[in-house]
């Protein structure tokens, strides 16, 4: 019978383990016995070099208590980090708001919004609380929860803050669309709508209907797969020739640079240009096809908040709904 004995894993940093070098020893990377390799290798041991790297932007993300399931990443090049979301849909979310040229960060559950609130004959009335409210507190004003116009504190953690390019920041909340006329929603909606009305923000509710409907999310889910795609520099740089002078449609262009190459590698080379910038196209007209239009890096500026997410399309209107509701409203009743 074969019998283990298990030991203790030794530190990393304990002196004499042989896994790592001490620091007070003086050791290089190859072998002491043979001193013509020294010879030849003494200038890259020699060699020190610093290499300065910003620091990524932190994330903001807190997974919330009560909210099931994991956390999804979307990278997100310009920060330099990935996005965390909660689900698929705030992912879907950040895979647009990622890719977009005009947005300039994106904050995922950026800040906390306290708000008091109560239920009267003419519906609810909520007020905005200029600090947030702990909790020892906000047990001590709920007061009965079966008696409706007692004063209740409470907060919201809106999804998503976007920086964008010449424009006011976006208040962003990710909601299915069965959820929208529930009154708590509803009262949500009104609470973040004033906070960002305050704020100079603009506040918007997505809903899968925006985020599924037309071309725009399957085009760019379809360019991130190559994204981190090994291509020949040279057909790169012959692509994005072509490309200098007026733009081309696709098909055209990858018949121009067939040569010996398969055309699939020329599209996968193409597909990489239009996912890191250096070649543009609009993800919103049609899906991805040889008639697709091609243009240089930085030519086309698509916004989804003026188009697929634009107020006709994503805004729930606080005062719609079903007839026996109310909208919520601002009391400036001192709380």
């Amino acid at each position: 019978m074969l019998h283990v004995t298990a030991q203790k894993p030794r530190p990393l940093h304990e002196p004499g383990n042989p896994r790592v070098p001490s620091a007070n020893r003086s050791q290089s990377l190859l072998p002491p016995s043979r001193p013509h390799e020294r010879a030849v290798f003494s200038h890259l041991i020699s060699q020190e070099s610093t290499v300065v790297v910003a620091p990524p932007s932190p994330s903001t993300f807190h997974l919330r208590r009560r909210t099931p399931g994991s956390f999804v990443l979307v990278p997100f090049d310009r920060q330099g980090r990935s996005i965390r979301c909660q689900g698929q849909l705030e992912a879907a979310a950040a895979v647009v708001l990622a890719n977009c040229p005009r947005v300039l960060s994106i904050r995922e559950q950026p800040l906390s919004i306290p708000y008091a609130w109560r239920e009267t004959p003419q519906g609810v009335q909520f007020q905005l609380l200029g600090e947030a409210v702990d909790a020892k507190e906000q047990r001590r004003r709920r007061g009965d929860a079966r008696d409706r116009s007692v004063l209740r504190i409470t907060y919201i953690i809106p999804d998503f803050l976007i920086e964008m390019q010449d424009a006011a920041p976006y208040l962003l909340e990710i909601k299915p669309s069965r959820k929208l006329h529930r009154p708590d929603v509803r009262r949500k909606q009104a609470v973040a709508t004033a906070y960002a009305q305050n704020q100079g923000w603009r506040y918007r509710i997505i809903t899968e209907r925006q985020l599924f409907q037309g071309p725009l999310l399957a085009n760019l889910r379809l360019l991130n797969r190559y994204r981190r795609s090994v291509c020949d520099p040279r057909l790169l740089e012959r692509l994005i020739d072509h490309v200098s002078t007026e733009p081309i449609r696709a098909g055209e262009l990858i018949r121009r640079c067939s040569g010996s190459l398969p055309a699939s590698v020329i599209r996968a080379g193409l597909f990489h240009l239009l996912s890191s910038g250096r070649l543009d196209c609009d993800p919103q007209r049609a899906a991805l096809n040889d008639d697709t239009l091609i243009f240089s890096g930085g030519t086309i500026q698509w916004d989804p908040f003026d188009s697929a997410w634009g107020p006709n399309g994503c805004s729930m209107d606080v005062s719609s709904g079903s007839s026996g509701s109310r909208r919520p409203t601002a009391s400036s009743s001192s709380t």
